[in-house]
Order: C-alpha cells, then sequence, then structure tokens
C-alpha cells in the first residue's frame, strides 16, 4: 500500500483551468505583408516577416492569460492573390511554426493561409491549431471573392470544441450570406468566429457599417442565440507592437475587432473610427462563458 501511494504522488497531475468556465479569446487586427509577388525570395521574405509578427503577438498575449489567439483571414499569406501566390501545406514548415508556438504557450491559434491540399487542390483555409499543437478544426471558405479563380469555394459548416465551446468559422464574406451563419449554428456551434480581410473605405466605421447586421436585438447573431467574434485586418502597424523599422504605408485594411453576445449586444469592440489614420493594428479581449454541460 505504501508503494502505491508513493508511486500515485510522483505521477504527474493535470494543471488546473485558471479560466474554468470560459474561454479568454484575444482577436489580433494584424497587418501583413503579401506573399504572391514575382520575386520568390521576397515572397520568402515576406513570409517569415509574417509569421514573425505572429510569434510576437502570440507570445504578448499567451503571457496576459489568453487561451485563443485569432488572426485575420489569411494572416500568414496576406489577403493578395495572383498566380505567383505562395501556396502553403497544413503539414508544411511554415504552419509548423505556429503549431510548434501554440504548444510551447499551450494556447488555442488560428490563423489563416493560402492552402494547397495534398491532392494540389488549392484553398482560402482557416486553422485552429490547438494547445497540443495539432490542428483542433479549420475552414475552406464558402464565398470567394478576390481569390476567385485562383482557390476553390469550400462547401462544408465544421463545428468543433475549443476548450468545450463549440466554435464554427465564417470567413470574411463567407458572413455576408446568413444561411452560412444559420447552417454553423444548426450544426451546433455556440460561437461564430469571423476572421476578416475588408478595406470597407479603410475605416473601423466602414467595417462596423458592413457588418451591422450581425450586431442588436433584432440582427442575426441574436436570431441564432450564438456568441460571435470577428475581426479584420489592419492597414498600418500598431506603434504600441513593435513595428518593423522604415515608413509605415496604409495598405488600405479598415481594422476592428467585435465580440456580440447571443441577444445581440456588443460586449467588446475595437474603438470606432472614420479616421483612416485609427486602422492600425489592435487587440481586443474577451472572456467568452463557456455553456454547462
Amino acid at each position: 500500500m505504501t508503494a502505491l501511494l508513493a508511486l500515485a504522488a510522483a505521477l504527474p497531475t493535470a494543471a488546473a483551468d485558471p479560466n474554468p468556465g470560459h474561454l479568454k479569446m484575444a482577436l489580433v487586427s494584424l497587418k501583413a505583408r503579401y506573399t504572391d509577388g514575382p520575386d520568390p525570395e521576397a515572397n520568402t521574405a515576406a513570409l517569415r516577416a509574417n509569421l514573425d509578427r505572429h510569434l510576437l503577438f502570440i507570445d504578448k498575449l499567451a503571457a496576459d492569460g489568453a487561451e485563443f489567439v485569432g488572426f485575420p483571414e489569411l494572416s500568414v499569406n496576406g489577403y493578395h492573390f495572383s498566380p505567383t501566390m505562395t501556396w502553403l501545406a497544413l503539414d508544411g514548415p511554415e504552419l509548423k511554426v505556429i503549431r510548434d508556438k501554440a504548444a510551447e504557450k499551450r494556447v488555442y491559434v488560428a490563423v489563416g493561409i493560402a492552402e494547397q491540399d495534398p491532392a494540389g487542390k488549392r484553398w482560402n483555409t482557416h486553422v485552429v491549431v490547438g494547445p497540443d499543437g495539432a490542428v483542433a478544426g479549420k475552414h475552406h471558405k464558402i464565398w470567394l471573392t478576390k481569390e476567385k479563380g485562383f482557390c476553390q469555394a469550400g462547401a462544408e459548416h465544421p463545428v468543433f470544441p475549443v476548450k468545450g465551446l463549440k466554435v464554427g468559422i465564417a470567413t470574411c464574406a463567407d458572413g455576408t450570406d446568413r444561411k452560412n451563419l444559420e447552417a454553423l449554428a444548426a450544426n451546433g456551434a455556440e460561437l461564430i468566429y469571423g476572421p476578416h480581410a475588408n478595406t470597407t473605405g479603410g475605416t473601423r466605421a466602414g467595417w462596423y457599417k458592413f457588418r451591422a447586421a450581425w450586431g442588436g436585438p433584432d440582427g442575426w447573431v441574436a436570431g441564432l442565440k450564438v456568441h460571435a467574434a470577428l475581426h479584420n485586418h489592419a492597414g498600418l502597424y500598431g506603434p504600441e507592437f513593435d513595428p518593423p523599422p522604415g515608413k509605415d504605408a496604409n495598405t488600405g485594411w479598415a481594422g476592428g475587432a467585435w465580440f456580440l453576445g447571443p441577444d445581440g449586444t456588443t460586449l467588446a469592440q475595437t474603438p470606432t473610427s472614420t479616421d483612416k489614420a485609427d486602422s492600425k493594428e489592435a487587440v481586443l479581449v474577451f472572456n467568452v462563458p463557456i455553456p454547462a454541460r
């Protein structure tokens, strides 16, 4: 009996959940470089710079207690398509950088990539990596815009657990068709996550107006009785987030991030602005409740 007690005492115990009943989500409005230029070496350098920027935010936010760090649509590649796009694989070295960091920090990380799958099919893919470094879920964008002709359209509405919260993804224009949100809710989603790459006049106010149908007591989210978390690319670097050296040119993305409750109430939002100079990198954090089972 003494030997058994000693053995039990030596076994590792699961760490206590520091945030029980909630998922602390951090939404990053990131500025990304483009990886679809004619020079492969320049594309590789841009890809490396984008990955380094992801790691900077993951390190910072994990240290602040975030359990989920989300990045916008095509965050790893930058949202810009051409015949010379740099296509990535889910099992490739670029996503491995993200998987390794997620495992190191024990957080969920969501990123967007221009994916080429083993069959050679190409997709606008948003991937959620779990705190074990494995892919927890992914979504192929359904409603294509600027990527039309360069990749295929998805047709499925997967829902998967993130710390016990059932999550579905609506990538950018997917969220313009209410049927996509309805399909996610029908599949059991309790939170709809919407990574974006939108210009909408180049202002946060323009983007919030563009997505106004999601919010309010009569909005789509309230009708579906789900939480929602959506965010956008930024046009400028955030000066408080160690921007790269050199002059910063505005790439036109509107920026912004928004959490909505199941009644359509705004739970948290990056401050609105009609000034394009405010469309810069920012982080929005909210502690999303996980329904009791």
